[in-house]
């Protein structure tokens, strides 16, 4: 294993120790806040830990270890730039409008929302970051999309104390132990780092990471594989992503999940 990949695990727990406290804080004192389903006022958006994490971790990974390759630099520009987005939705987001379909509704009668900006910047952001990565056309056309629907794949399941960060975890894992020659996994092993910290308080239902941090998180996952699989195991985890979205606009995770005992016992570990 690289010693690069534990350099940045290490990093990242230090500095999301370091960082929780002061962006909680922070949050707190600008009343970037929402109430959990406790009825208690908690800080949302601290998915921005995540980004001054992950930029400060590879930052220093590439001033150590001289990377001197686009791949750090494209994917520190895409987490930064989607965190955005997502940042923009949690903060005036239309909260009445609901799943992709409903604002790409509103978008076509005219009115702009939040949802609608995520979902057309986050397709362009996806097609920038596919042009650096693929070789062909069609590895251009599949890592869009692959990249497009993680995204917002890790965001479908934001809706209870902890589940994003487990269901990254559980997809990261999984990818990692398929992928032990990627020379790229330290981008996940920082992400375990930060989260080593913080997933006590998400569970807890203290903090929301909010669409700045489920967007990067999702990303991450997104040009991790469209980096390094074969075509055959893009498009099979591609067709995977467009039949859980097609799901989303008609069933409810949280109720598959609550009626799927072994499912329900995974989400209420840790709460």
């Amino acid at each position: 294993m690289n010693y690069y990949i534990i350099t940045s695990f290490i990093i990242s727990i230090i500095l999301s120790y370091i960082g929780l406290p002061m962006v909680r804080d922070l949050l707190l004192n600008s009343n970037v806040v929402c109430e959990n389903y406790e009825s208690k006022t908690i800080p949302i958006s601290m998915g921005l830990l995540f980004i001054f994490v992950q930029v400060t971790t590879l930052g220093i990974l590439e001033i150590i270890f001289d990377f001197n390759n686009n791949f750090n630099l494209v994917y520190l520009l895409g987490i930064s730039f989607i965190g955005f987005i997502g940042l923009l939705d949690d903060l005036i987001g239309e909260k009445k409008v609901k799943g992709l379909k409903g604002h790409i509704k509103s978008f076509l009668k005219g009115t702009l929302t939040t949802g609608a900006i995520k979902a057309f910047m986050g397709l362009f952001i996806a097609l920038v970051v596919s042009s650096f990565i693929s070789n062909t056309l069609g590895d251009f056309i599949i890592n869009s999309l692959l990249i497009g629907l993680f995204t917002n794949f890790i965001n479908l399941f934001d809706l209870r104390p902890g589940r994003a960060s487990k269901v990254f975890l559980i997809i990261s894992v999984v990818l990692f132990l398929t992928s032990f020659k990627n020379e790229r996994s330290y981008i996940l092993f920082s992400f375990w780092g930060i989260l080593i910290p913080y997933i006590s308080l998400d569970l807890k239902a203290k903090v929301m990471m909010g669409d700045v941090g489920s967007n990067t998180l999702g990303f991450t996952l997104g040009i991790y594989t469209a980096s390094y699989f074969n075509t055959m195991t893009r498009l099979i985890i591609l067709v995977i992503l467009i039949i859980f979205h097609i799901m989303a606009e008609k069933v409810s995770f949280s109720k598959v999940i609550d009626n799927n005992r072994f499912l329900k016992f995974l989400d209420n570990i840790g709460r």
